[in-house]
């Protein structure tokens, strides 16, 4: 068949980063994330222009999904800033921010884009090497005989998330659940196989965030349930029955198939008779729990509430698994053959809870828990989507924690730290990396100038209020000074870690100026404990994606785009 209408022919762009367009947009999504960043970041508000529901967020994650880039390369950017969030949770702002500062410092500095992209490969190797080496200035080791790095850790992650708008009290309540749903994840006993645990979070509404909490095992919304039909109750373990089909009685149910049935068969009647003989089944059995994924037909749920049987139903998909998880259970997917004895599972017993007008059935766990709720609360809708995605994010950090038992320094000093640290090695081993790299001196120079003051723009974007950024000079730590003061580097009490106190002579200037360079110096055993601590791992991969990234948009020929 002929084609309607003549194909037109694509659309190529010839170096794509000498256009002002392209470098503008590169700018604006800069200063977009670079807005979003630490804990004083500004919130962002997305919606469509014909309505429907506004998103209101700081985190990269939820951002970038929201926002459609019409530029390929921005578009690449993002799509490599939210994979790397989906699988490590954490430094999404800082993967970005220093990302487009390689690629801008690079073009403004008139780097080429080979010579660019060996320097920063070569800088990355140095900073792996370095951060991962024992005598890191900026690397703490996380310490699971104390809650003191987790919390700090956690507490990072809480404080950095502006749309959960909670309070410092409400800030430490919540990082203390975290923590405490991540240790409750943590088995006992980690002889032979080790199966960790999982959280589950249920959102409610409407309520002060102090009523958030963690319970034990699994919490389950039943509006229909009264604190009679659990008095009526014999103490727990109690046998637990889990359908994954629907029992509501319905020929739709079936799906598509064909029926044969008898002159004088009512369909209906017989299936009610089979729900029948499975709710005898599990009587016999000696069930306590009755569990379904979807609706259960009235006559069904009245007969096995009649038995003294706790009835659950519309349990929803995304909870099946954790109550399988939790109970043992085996799910049943059919209705038409009997329960085998395999497929019971087994709970501790059952509690029931009010937030409100909201019921919940605590499904405690019997033995050594395997699943633990974390019942979140916030006073709007906006705010709990956020806190949600907050609190799971920040458990997954502690978990990567596991992997790695190490974390970094926050509040930006890390990155200031690692500038200071690659400057100084650059100075000295110019001449030799400038031959293996087949570059000039001058180039390499200007390669690491790049990727400095990329880092430092990271750790410049951490205030929005016309702060002075300061580093020391002997630490290379990062301090904030408050705008009324009459000198930028008036006397602080700490560093932005939390690690270094200020004291007489400790010289200081403002950050992305020039300075003697010096090799930072470790910090000899004190009192005080980081406050803030980023996630090694995260940060590690942050960096890794970062330059790869910079490097393929440097590099970058030509933009070619279908039209038709």
């Amino acid at each position: 068949m002929s084609r309607v209408c003549k194909k037109n022919p694509s659309f190529c762009t010839d170096e794509p980063l000498a256009q002002s367009q392209v470098c503008q947009r590169f700018t604006v999504l800069r200063q977009l994330l670079s807005s979003c960043y630490g804990p004083f970041g500004r919130l962002k508000q997305i919606h469509n222009n014909v309505g429907g529901r506004v998103l209101t967020t700081s985190t990269s994650a939820v951002l970038l999904k929201a926002v459609t880039f019409s530029d390929p390369l921005l578009k690449l950017i993002a799509t490599s800033i939210t994979e790397h969030t989906a699988r490590f949770s954490d430094c999404g702002l800082f993967t970005g921010i220093f990302c487009i500062g390689l690629v801008e410092n690079a073009n403004r500095l008139q780097l080429g884009a080979q010579v660019a992209s060996r320097v920063y490969r070569y800088l990355l190797k140095e900073s792996i090497r370095y951060l991962t080496s024992e005598d890191c200035g900026c690397k703490v080791q996380v310490n699971f005989s104390s809650v003191q790095s987790l919390v700090a850790l956690a507490y990072s992650v809480v404080t950095s998330k502006r749309a959960c708008l909670l309070t410092p009290d409400e800030a430490e309540h919540v990082t203390s659940l975290t923590v405490q749903a991540f240790l409750q994840s943590i088995p006992c006993d980690s002889s032979g196989n080790t199966c960790f645990g999982r959280t589950v979070t249920v959102p409610v509404e409407g309520h002060p965030v102090r009523d958030s909490a963690v319970f034990s095992g699994l919490l389950v919304a039943v509006p229909a349930l009264q604190s009679g039909d659990l008095q009526m109750l014999r103490p727990g373990p109690y046998k637990v029955v889990l359908f994954s089909a629907s029992l509501s009685g319905d020929l739709s149910e079936i799906g598509e198939a064909m029926l044969e049935i008898y002159t004088g068969t009512n369909p209906e009647a017989s299936i009610l008779d089979q729900l029948l003989k499975l709710g005898e089944q599990t009587v016999r059995d000696g069930v306590g729990l009755f569990v379904c994924q979807k609706v259960i037909h009235p006559i069904l749920q009245h007969y096995l509430k009649g038995h003294g049987i706790v009835v659950i139903e519309r349990l929803g998909a995304a909870l099946m698994e954790p109550t399988a998880q939790m109970t043992g259970a085996i799910m049943v997917t059919s209705l038409h053959s009997p329960v085998p004895a395999k497929a019971y599972g087994q709970v501790g017993g059952l509690c029931l809870h009010r937030r409100g007008c909201k019921e919940l059935l605590q499904l405690l766990p019997f033995g050594e828990p395997v699943i633990s709720t974390m019942l979140l609360c916030h006073r709007n809708e906006i705010m709990l989507d956020e806190l949600k995605v907050t609190c799971q994010k920040a458990e997954h950090i502690l978990r990567l924690s596991l992997k790695e038992p190490y974390a970094l320094l926050g509040g930006g000093c890390t990155e200031t730290l690692l500038s200071a640290y690659i400057r100084y090695m650059s100075q000295s081993k110019a001449t030799e990396a400038a031959t293996a790299l087949n570059c000039s001196h001058s180039q390499f120079q200007l390669g690491t100038e790049a990727f400095c003051s990329s880092l430092e723009s990271v750790t410049l974007s951490l205030e929005h209020d016309g702060q002075h950024c300061l580093m020391d000079h002997i630490h290379a730590h990062r301090w904030v000074t408050a705008v009324d003061t009459d000198s930028p580097t008036s006397a602080l009490l700490l560093c932005s870690c939390g690690l270094v106190k200020d004291r007489p002579g400790l010289e200081k200037t403002p950050i992305n100026t020039e300075y003697n360079l010096f090799f930072p110096a470790l910090i000899k055993k004190c009192d005080c404990r980081p406050r803030l601590l980023d996630s090694f791992t995260a940060k590690l991969s942050g960096l890794n994606v970062a330059i790869e990234m910079a490097s393929s948009v440097l590099n970058v020929k030509y933009n070619i785009t279908d039209v038709n």
